[in-house]
Parts: structure tokens; sequence; C-alpha cells
């Protein structure tokens, strides 16, 4: 896939983002798993005024150098992927599952070094978890995780085309874990697979070893792998957000913004939880 080719699907990631986010919050406005407080509109503007800033940011700043490092690691073969012999659709599932695992490390990462936790705190101090959630993230976690992510692509042999598939599966299924729905009985067995909002929801109680399990994006399987799962026998009881941001300023935009210079809190969980 040539980043002429690629750049023809770059309406993808958009579109799945709008139609998504419009469907997600319809469904969880007429069917809630936990009720909202009201109103809803303030919640939700100041989370997607967060994801427009760090989109315009990224765009500028990563944009024209993926494609270059995706266009230099096609041209000299490099990375993994170049020196199996897959193509098409099994060369494209094993890039996601390769990114996916990336994903994993680094949640994990973000949760365990004291520094990174500073940042990806901000995502994590949300008070009423839904679809607009998905997009809450500091630009400064966004900034460190897109510098990393650049190495992989040399190292793996990522193409365009796998990073335009990857980065609309993780939309549409981030939008979905953290919308304020339930899929009743059909969220045990999707997320065998997947992801799915009962899995997430247990991510985001604040109680520590909750918030400290269930990291992955989109294939649940890490979290199995690697001793990080986590269930609650009553999801209607999980106290969302983060003791320490319960304050209305920290709610604020600007108060978001700042949250990596708010007095920080180990993320590890005292050794008698």
């Amino acid at each position: 896939m040539t980043p002429d080719s690629a750049g023809e699907l770059a309406w993808l990631k958009p579109v799945v983002t709008v139609a998504l986010l419009a469907l997600f919050w319809s469904w969880e406005s007429w069917f809630p798993f936990f009720r909202f407080p009201s109103p809803r509109w303030p919640h939700a503007g100041r989370n997607v005024a967060i994801a427009l800033l760090n989109t315009v940011v990224l765009s500028l700043l990563f944009g024209v150098v993926t494609v270059g490092v995706t266009t230099w690691t096609a041209e000299r073969q490099w990375g993994l992927l170049h020196q199996l012999s897959l193509v098409g659709w099994s060369r494209l599932l094993l890039a996601i599952v390769l990114l996916d695992l990336w994903m994993y490390v680094w949640h994990r990462l973000n949760h365990k070094v004291p520094f990174l936790w500073r940042f990806h705190r901000m995502h994590h101090s949300d008070r009423a978890m839904d679809v607009t959630s998905a997009t809450r993230f500091h630009l400064g976690e966004h900034l460190m995780g897109a510098t990393l992510r650049l190495s992989l692509i040399p190292l793996l042999g990522i193409e365009l085309l796998h990073l335009l598939v990857f980065e609309t599966l993780v939309v549409a299924n981030t939008m979905l874990h953290h919308a304020n729905i339930s899929l009743g009985i059909w969220d045990k067995p999707l997320r065998l697979l997947l992801v799915t909002p009962n899995m997430h929801k247990v991510h985001h109680s604040r109680i520590r070893t909750e918030t400290n399990s269930n990291y992955a994006t989109l294939f649940s399987c890490w979290d199995r792998l690697f001793y990080s799962f986590r269930r609650r026998a009553d999801y209607t009881a999980i106290e969302l957000g983060l003791d320490e941001f319960q304050e209305p300023q920290w709610q604020t935009l600007r108060g978001l913004l700042k949250t990596p210079l708010a007095p920080a809190e180990d993320p590890t969980p005292p050794a008698d939880e």
C-alpha cells in the first residue's frame, strides 16, 4: 500500500468516529447503565474539546512524519512483517495483533510509571464515563505515545494501511467499552475476544486494585495472558473516577489540562489491598 492509495482511505477513521459517537450517545441517552449527572453537555463538550486539540496537534506534528517513516520502512523492507512470508489479510491481521499488544504494554506502563501516570490520570478522573470519555486523554500522553510508536514502524514493518485499519478499530472499540451502556447477556461471550463495557468499567473503578487491571484496548486476551484480568460480581456498584480529583476545579477544561501538575499519587496499590 502506497501513501497515495492509503490516502484514499483517510476518510475512514473520521467517518467511523462521528458515526459511532452519534450511535453510542443515542444508545446511552435512551438506555443508560449508570444514571447520568445533569447536564450532560458540559461534560461532553470538555471531552470533545480535548479530543479536537489532540487531533490538530498530533496531525501537525506526526502526520507527515508517520507517512515518511512508513515509506522509508517499506522501501528498505525493514521490520518483522517484511521478513515473514505473509501477504494481504494475514499480514494485516498480524500487524493489528502486534500493535494491540504494544497498546497493552503502553497502557500498563502508564499505570506503573509515576511520571506517565501524572498524564494518564486525566482519563481516569472522569466521574461520569460515557462515549466521549473514549476521547479524553491528555495531549502529553498522546505525544509520548506517538513518539514511541514511530520506532515500532521500522521494527515491526508497519504499513500505512495497518495503521489506518488499527486506529479505526481502536476508535470503534474504545467508544463501545467507554459508552454508558450494557450489552446484557452478550457482554460475557464477547469479552472472550474483545474488551467490553463491563470489563472496562472495572478499569475505571476508583478502587486502585481494579484501576490497575483490564488494560487491553482491542483483544481481551492480553489481560488473561499477563494476569491483569479482573471481574466484578456487581458492575452497578462500581464508583468511577479518582478520589484525588473530586473537586469541581479538576473537571474544568483548564483543570483537565493542569492534571499532570497536581500532587502526585502513587498508582501502585498498597501491599495489603
